[in-house]
């Protein structure tokens, strides 16, 4: 079984258009990886946020079976908690889940 995990810090919009959000989705639905997670980290949150329409596009992700997750101490930094919890994102502390993902000889995790 193969997995990828997609590290999303970066806030830019373009990147996060054009490239995280299509690649994340395409990776499910090409079925490029058996499972699919997003670590939504940093800065990122903080675009999420103020962002209505990437928050859509992060419930249309959800919906389609990915997972993703939030780093707690990032969240609970820019005040995303609880809208990140509302949107569906599982939010918690993310050292042990990210280094046991990098561990794993069957993830590809990679940083966007």
């Amino acid at each position: 079984m193969s997995k990828v995990v997609v590290v999303w810090k970066t806030e830019n919009e373009i990147d996060i258009h054009n490239f995280v959000i299509p690649y994340v989705y395409n990776s499910k639905k090409q079925g490029w990886f058996d499972e699919v997670e997003v670590l939504i980290w940093g800065a990122s949150q903080e675009k999420v946020m103020n962002t209505p329409l990437i928050q859509d596009r992060i419930k249309i992700l959800i919906k389609d079976d990915i997972k993703i997750y939030a780093c707690k101490m990032c969240a609970d930094h820019v005040g995303a908690t609880q809208l990140l919890e509302d949107l569906g994102v599982e939010v918690m502390y993310t050292g042990v889940y990210l280094s046991d993902n990098l561990k794993d000889s069957n993830t590809e995790v990679i940083t966007l």
